[in-house]
């Protein structure tokens, strides 16, 4: 046993000396400029088509992930939305990257927090790619090679694996595999926009879910083996090409391939990209505290543990919503529901319908469709205007919400009757709605 332990030990010990080791920070430093550059698309698109406005200011309710976390004045979140144009900017050049960096991650951050209902996996990915530059992009340079411990390449490179895997172990499930749910779905509505029905020709369906599918899950150990990184690339570019064209007027997509593009330079040799950009040799090396790097480590740790926390929560995670975001659970979900909501004035039995669709935006009547816990805070909402707006004393909100998951069966996701409006927020959805139907049969 002793011996087991010291074999360990001695294993670890090699792992951080690794890590410790200097290496050329210009992977880190052109990687930065060019993911800037991406967002730069990202956040031109954010003021130019007036999504503060359209997003935040005018709709009639916000889903905020933290509770009491309100957005601030239309004069204040316009002027945030032009600083965070300006840190953009900024993270180009490498004097005001760091400053830059932050602000940007804030004011992003920010906005996307605001409300579920636009929130989507690349601003999550944005983010956590911003703050591990935050933490190991220091002293870049052109002219001279600054050298970093392993560990700050390392942690971006682990971080861009652990997307890819973890998406891809995601797909390891019946609707998946056996199914071919949601690409069937998907490439369905690609026929119909496009007009061509090749897309949704059976042969292509099952070709793009294994794809994807296996992809996801080698994509990462191939990028990472020197022997395999030239046909890696080819593979990531031609993927993230198709990707971007497949989903182009079907689902939102974004700059996600861009970005995820622009981490394939993360994988390239530092040496090598020293020697291409003939810089000179020098003394500086940057060097982080213990604490950076036990940080660092449990940081990648949490990540990995994450998006596995629905395997302690009862229910099918992508009918039942909870522990869906933020675990890569992405383009592997489908649903057709239908909503109706209701108010019920207890001292009359009056009823009234109420259209939610006049009163969401697309992106958020859309994840309602896909996320129950957001059908309990528009309840309280509209149980407030009933009372303030219509003077209904005693409201009583009810919702006929039926769905077909991944195309099956048509089910009722919760009780007709249910006074949705008394069941707590932080209540999980699983705990008041219907089990998922295991029927195969479909409408």
């Amino acid at each position: 046993m002793k011996i087991l332990i010291i074999l360990v030990i001695m294993d670890w010990q090699k792992i951080i000396n690794w890590l410790k080791e200097p290496i050329p920070n210009i992977s880190i430093t052109i990687f930065r400029i060019v993911f800037s550059g991406s967002l730069l698309i990202q956040t031109y698109y954010f003021i130019s088509t007036g999504f503060i406005d359209d997003n935040i200011v005018k709709p009639f309710i916000l889903f905020p992930f933290i509770s009491g976390l309100e957005p601030m004045s239309t004069f204040l979140l316009k002027g945030l939305s032009y600083i965070m144009l300006i840190s953009n900017i900024g993270m180009l050049f490498n004097r005001f990257a760091r400053i830059s960096i932050l602000i940007f991650l804030i004011c992003f951050t920010y906005f996307w927090l605001l409300d579920k209902g636009y929130f989507n996996n690349h601003y999550y990915f944005i983010s956590l790619m911003c703050f591990l530059l935050f933490l190991v992009d220091r002293k870049s340079a052109f002219s001279t090679i600054s050298y970093t411990p392993r560990i700050s390449l390392f942690c971006l490179q682990a971080m861009v694996f652990i997307v890819y895997f973890v998406a891809g172990i995601n797909k390891l499930n019946p609707y998946w595999l056996l199914d071919l749910q949601p690409m069937t779905h998907i490439l369905e509505l690609k026929a119909t926009i496009t007009n061509n029905p090749t897309f949704s020709h059976d042969l292509l369906i099952m070709a793009a879910s294994y794809f994807g599918l296996i992809f996801d899950l080698c994509i990462g150990f191939l990028l990472f083996l020197k022997r395999t990184r030239k046909i890696a690339f080819i593979l990531a570019i031609g993927f993230h090409v198709m990707n971007y064209y497949l989903f182009y007027n079907v689902g939102e997509i974004g700059v996600f391939p861009l970005i995820m593009l622009s981490t394939l330079i993360l994988f390239i040799s530092p040496k090598k990209l020293s020697q291409l950009f003939k810089l000179k040799k020098s003394k500086n090396q940057i060097r982080y505290s213990k604490g950076l790097y036990g940080f660092i480590i449990v940081f990648l740790m949490f990540q990995v543990i994450l998006p596995f926390r629905h395997i302690l929560i009862p229910g099918y995670v992508d009918y039942t919503g909870v522990g869906q975001r933020f675990s890569w659970r992405m383009k592997i979900m489908y649903k057709n529901s239908d909503i109706r909501y209701f108010i019920i004035n207890k001292n009359s039995d009056e009823k009234y319908e109420v259209h939610i669709e006049k009163m969401l935006t697309p992106k958020q009547y859309n994840n309602l469709k896909y996320f129950p816990d957001l059908i309990i805070p528009l309840a309280k909402r509209i149980k407030l205007e009933a009372v303030e707006k219509y003077n209904i004393m005693s409201p009583k909100i009810t919702c006929i919400y039926k769905t077909k998951f991944m195309g099956k069966y048509e089910q009722l996701l919760f009780s007709p009757d249910l006074d949705i409006a008394t069941i707590p927020e932080k209540q999980g959805a699983h705990k008041w709605m219907f089990p998922l139907k295991k029927s195969t049969s479909k409408n």
